[in-house]
């Protein structure tokens, strides 16, 4: 029996260091913006409500398209669907990376004409 207890106790600690250390990640990770960021998306789940939005704007554009440029009516549930709200999402994951890509996109320009 000595051992059954030893080992459950051994567990337990091992269980408590494990969610420190897990404690201790999601603090570090909310330090930066980034990490507020995508906190912030994870905790008040803003992105059903981009999924809406982007099926709206989907909606709206695909109309807009079949009305002005004669486009296929199967553009209205594919772009209501998936292209509008999956792009608006997509959109609001990279948002914290765009002052980057610009930066690389930057120094890509500036080395070629260099």
């Amino acid at each position: 029996m000595g051992n059954l207890n030893d080992l459950e106790t051994q567990v337990y600690v091992l269980e408590e260091k494990e969610e420190i250390s897990d404690n201790k990640a999601k603090v570090r990770s909310k330090k930066t913006l980034t990490g507020k960021y995508y906190a912030y998306l994870l905790r008040w789940e803003p992105l059903k409500c981009l999924l809406i939005i982007g099926g709206f704007l989907g909606l709206i554009i695909s109309i807009n398209s079949m009305v002005v440029r004669g486009v296929s009516w199967w553009w209205i549930p594919l772009s209501t669907i998936f292209i509008g709200p999956i792009g608006l999402v997509f959109f609001a994951l990279i948002l914290p990376f765009i002052p980057w890509i610009i930066y690389i996109i930057f120094r890509i320009i500036i080395e070629v004409n260099s």
